[in-house]
Protein backbone atom coordinates (compact mmCIF):
# COMPACT_ATOMS: atom_id res chain seq x y z
CA UNK A 1 0.00 0.00 0.00
CA UNK A 2 1.40 3.39 -1.01
CA UNK A 3 1.85 5.85 1.84
CA UNK A 4 0.28 9.27 1.32
CA UNK A 5 3.21 11.28 2.68
CA UNK A 6 1.49 14.61 2.04
CA UNK A 7 -1.48 13.57 4.16
CA UNK A 8 0.76 12.32 6.95
CA UNK A 9 2.63 15.61 6.85
CA UNK A 10 -0.61 17.59 7.20
CA UNK A 11 -1.52 15.49 10.22
CA UNK A 12 1.94 16.08 11.69
CA UNK A 13 1.58 19.84 11.22
CA UNK A 14 -1.83 19.74 12.89
CA UNK A 15 -0.48 18.07 16.04
CA UNK A 16 2.79 20.01 16.21
CA UNK A 17 0.73 23.21 16.11
CA UNK A 18 -0.48 22.39 19.62
CA UNK A 19 3.08 22.53 20.93
CA UNK A 20 4.50 25.20 18.65
CA UNK A 21 1.66 27.40 17.37
CA UNK A 22 2.02 28.39 13.73
CA UNK A 23 2.78 32.07 13.11
CA UNK A 24 2.96 34.35 10.10
CA UNK A 25 6.63 34.85 9.12
CA UNK A 26 5.98 38.49 8.30
CA UNK A 27 3.98 39.85 11.23
CA UNK A 28 4.05 37.09 13.87
CA UNK A 29 0.27 36.65 14.11
CA UNK A 30 -1.03 33.18 14.94
CA UNK A 31 -2.38 31.41 11.86
CA UNK A 32 -3.89 28.01 10.99
CA UNK A 33 -1.57 25.01 11.19
CA UNK A 34 -1.47 24.59 7.40
CA UNK A 35 -1.31 28.30 6.46
CA UNK A 36 1.83 29.95 5.08
CA UNK A 37 1.07 33.61 5.88
CA UNK A 38 -1.82 35.51 7.42
CA UNK A 39 -4.32 36.80 4.89
CA UNK A 40 -3.19 40.42 5.14
CA UNK A 41 0.51 39.71 4.67
CA UNK A 42 -0.08 37.18 1.89
CA UNK A 43 -2.16 39.65 -0.09
CA UNK A 44 0.68 42.19 0.16
CA UNK A 45 3.29 39.84 -1.33
CA UNK A 46 4.35 40.87 -4.84
CA UNK A 47 4.21 37.86 -7.22
CA UNK A 48 7.26 37.34 -9.42
CA UNK A 49 6.16 37.70 -13.02
CA UNK A 50 9.41 38.61 -14.77
CA UNK A 51 11.53 36.19 -16.78
CA UNK A 52 15.23 35.68 -16.23
CA UNK A 53 17.73 33.49 -18.05
CA UNK A 54 20.42 32.14 -15.75
CA UNK A 55 23.52 30.51 -17.19
CA UNK A 56 23.52 26.75 -16.61
CA UNK A 57 19.85 26.65 -15.60
CA UNK A 58 17.32 25.07 -17.96
CA UNK A 59 14.47 27.07 -16.47
CA UNK A 60 14.31 29.55 -13.60
CA UNK A 61 11.47 31.21 -11.75
CA UNK A 62 10.65 32.63 -8.35
CA UNK A 63 7.57 32.83 -6.16
CA UNK A 64 7.73 36.51 -5.23
CA UNK A 65 9.68 39.74 -5.55
CA UNK A 66 12.10 40.62 -2.76
CA UNK A 67 10.69 43.92 -1.52
CA UNK A 68 9.61 45.59 1.73
CA UNK A 69 6.52 43.36 1.93
CA UNK A 70 8.57 40.20 2.43
CA UNK A 71 11.99 41.35 3.64
CA UNK A 72 11.21 40.89 7.34
CA UNK A 73 10.38 37.19 6.85
CA UNK A 74 13.54 36.61 4.80
CA UNK A 75 15.87 38.43 7.20
CA UNK A 76 14.33 36.70 10.24
CA UNK A 77 14.76 33.28 8.62
CA UNK A 78 18.48 33.96 8.15
CA UNK A 79 18.78 34.52 11.90
CA UNK A 80 16.53 31.82 13.33
CA UNK A 81 14.73 28.65 12.28
CA UNK A 82 11.92 29.28 14.77
CA UNK A 83 8.51 30.10 13.38
CA UNK A 84 6.95 29.16 10.07
CA UNK A 85 9.36 30.53 7.45
CA UNK A 86 10.65 27.20 6.11
CA UNK A 87 7.13 25.90 5.50
CA UNK A 88 5.87 29.19 4.07
CA UNK A 89 8.82 29.46 1.71
CA UNK A 90 8.36 25.83 0.63
CA UNK A 91 4.70 26.52 -0.14
CA UNK A 92 5.71 29.45 -2.34
CA UNK A 93 8.33 27.45 -4.23
CA UNK A 94 5.87 24.56 -4.68
CA UNK A 95 3.29 26.95 -6.13
CA UNK A 96 5.85 28.37 -8.56
CA UNK A 97 6.96 24.84 -9.54
CA UNK A 98 3.40 23.80 -10.35
CA UNK A 99 2.59 27.02 -12.20
CA UNK A 100 5.59 26.68 -14.52
CA UNK A 101 5.29 22.92 -15.03
CA UNK A 102 8.65 22.27 -13.36
CA UNK A 103 6.92 20.17 -10.70
CA UNK A 104 6.03 17.57 -13.34
CA UNK A 105 9.60 17.16 -14.59
CA UNK A 106 11.88 16.69 -11.56
CA UNK A 107 13.39 13.65 -9.87
CA UNK A 108 15.20 15.28 -6.95
CA UNK A 109 15.19 18.50 -4.93
CA UNK A 110 18.65 19.92 -4.20
CA UNK A 111 19.21 22.69 -1.63
CA UNK A 112 22.08 25.18 -1.85
CA UNK A 113 24.63 24.13 0.80
CA UNK A 114 26.49 26.19 3.41
CA UNK A 115 29.92 25.53 4.90
CA UNK A 116 30.42 23.43 8.02
CA UNK A 117 31.61 26.57 9.78
CA UNK A 118 28.41 28.43 8.93
CA UNK A 119 26.31 25.41 9.92
CA UNK A 120 28.06 25.28 13.29
CA UNK A 121 27.48 29.00 13.85
CA UNK A 122 23.87 29.12 12.68
CA UNK A 123 22.75 25.59 13.53
CA UNK A 124 20.75 25.09 10.33
CA UNK A 125 20.76 25.56 6.57
CA UNK A 126 17.62 27.44 5.57
CA UNK A 127 17.45 25.94 2.07
CA UNK A 128 17.70 22.42 3.51
CA UNK A 129 14.79 23.15 5.86
CA UNK A 130 12.78 24.39 2.87
CA UNK A 131 13.69 21.24 0.92
CA UNK A 132 12.50 19.00 3.76
CA UNK A 133 9.06 20.61 3.58
CA UNK A 134 9.04 20.79 -0.21
CA UNK A 135 9.51 17.02 -0.57
CA UNK A 136 6.05 16.52 0.95
CA UNK A 137 4.38 19.32 -0.99
CA UNK A 138 5.71 18.07 -4.36
CA UNK A 139 6.05 14.39 -3.42
CA UNK A 140 9.64 14.45 -4.66
CA UNK A 141 12.66 13.38 -2.55
CA UNK A 142 15.44 15.76 -1.61
CA UNK A 143 19.14 15.15 -1.05
CA UNK A 144 22.17 17.16 0.02
CA UNK A 145 23.97 16.47 -3.23
CA UNK A 146 26.46 19.31 -2.82
CA UNK A 147 28.78 20.62 -0.16
CA UNK A 148 30.21 24.12 0.16
CA UNK A 149 33.95 23.75 0.32
CA UNK A 150 35.04 27.32 0.97
CA UNK A 151 33.80 30.35 2.85
CA UNK A 152 32.63 33.22 0.70
CA UNK A 153 31.82 36.86 1.28
CA UNK A 154 28.16 37.84 1.48
CA UNK A 155 26.92 38.19 -2.08
CA UNK A 156 24.84 41.27 -1.31
CA UNK A 157 28.05 43.26 -0.67
CA UNK A 158 29.50 42.53 -4.10
CA UNK A 159 28.99 43.59 -7.71
CA UNK A 160 27.99 41.20 -10.50
CA UNK A 161 31.54 40.30 -11.57
CA UNK A 162 32.73 40.03 -7.97
CA UNK A 163 29.84 37.70 -7.14
CA UNK A 164 30.91 35.19 -9.77
CA UNK A 165 34.56 35.35 -8.66
CA UNK A 166 33.54 35.01 -5.02
CA UNK A 167 31.67 31.75 -5.74
CA UNK A 168 34.17 30.19 -8.13
CA UNK A 169 35.07 26.74 -6.80
CA UNK A 170 32.82 27.16 -3.77
CA UNK A 171 30.77 23.98 -4.31
CA UNK A 172 31.54 20.31 -4.76
CA UNK A 173 29.67 17.01 -4.93
CA UNK A 174 29.23 15.32 -1.53
CA UNK A 175 30.74 11.87 -0.96
CA UNK A 176 27.31 10.88 0.37
CA UNK A 177 25.38 12.17 -2.64
CA UNK A 178 23.10 9.79 -4.54
CA UNK A 179 23.78 9.07 -8.20
CA UNK A 180 22.42 12.02 -10.18
CA UNK A 181 23.40 10.75 -13.63
CA UNK A 182 20.69 11.82 -16.08
CA UNK A 183 18.45 13.04 -13.24
CA UNK A 184 16.25 16.11 -13.50
CA UNK A 185 17.12 18.30 -10.53
CA UNK A 186 15.35 21.20 -8.86
CA UNK A 187 17.87 23.56 -7.29
CA UNK A 188 16.31 25.77 -4.62
CA UNK A 189 17.40 28.89 -2.77
CA UNK A 190 15.68 31.40 -0.53
CA UNK A 191 16.76 34.53 -2.43
CA UNK A 192 18.17 35.09 -5.93
CA UNK A 193 19.83 38.35 -6.96
CA UNK A 194 21.99 37.97 -10.07
CA UNK A 195 21.84 34.17 -10.27
CA UNK A 196 25.59 33.69 -9.69
CA UNK A 197 25.03 31.17 -6.91
CA UNK A 198 22.66 29.10 -9.04
CA UNK A 199 25.04 29.19 -12.02
CA UNK A 200 27.99 27.96 -9.96
CA UNK A 201 25.91 25.23 -8.33
CA UNK A 202 24.41 24.11 -11.63
CA UNK A 203 27.87 23.76 -13.14
CA UNK A 204 28.89 21.40 -10.35
CA UNK A 205 25.70 19.36 -10.74
CA UNK A 206 26.24 19.00 -14.48
CA UNK A 207 29.81 17.83 -13.92
CA UNK A 208 28.24 15.28 -11.57
CA UNK A 209 26.08 14.01 -14.44
CA UNK A 210 22.78 15.85 -13.98
CA UNK A 211 20.46 15.70 -17.00
CA UNK A 212 18.48 18.89 -16.39
CA UNK A 213 18.86 21.57 -13.74
CA UNK A 214 15.87 23.72 -12.92
CA UNK A 215 16.00 26.44 -10.27
CA UNK A 216 13.40 28.18 -8.14
CA UNK A 217 13.98 30.76 -5.44
CA UNK A 218 11.40 31.93 -2.95
CA UNK A 219 12.19 35.57 -3.66
CA UNK A 220 13.95 37.41 -6.48
CA UNK A 221 15.32 40.92 -6.28
CA UNK A 222 13.72 43.09 -8.98
CA UNK A 223 15.35 42.73 -12.40
CA UNK A 224 17.33 45.83 -13.37
CA UNK A 225 15.44 46.04 -16.66
CA UNK A 226 12.10 46.07 -14.82
CA UNK A 227 13.24 48.96 -12.62
CA UNK A 228 14.39 50.97 -15.63
CA UNK A 229 11.10 50.38 -17.44
CA UNK A 230 9.13 51.40 -14.34
CA UNK A 231 11.13 54.63 -14.09
CA UNK A 232 10.75 55.56 -17.76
Amino acid sequence: MRIDRAKLHRIYRYWIDWLYPNICPCCGKYIDHDADFCGECKSAITPYTDEKDIEGIDKYTSYCVYDHNIDKAILTFKKTADGNSYYAFACGIAEAARKTGIAEDIDLIVPIPITRKKMKERGYNQTELIAKELRFLLNVPYANVMIKVKDTKEQKTLGRTERAENLSGAFGISDKAPDISGKRLLLIDDVCTTGSTLTEAAGVLRIGGAGKVYAISFAKTPNKKSNEEAAS
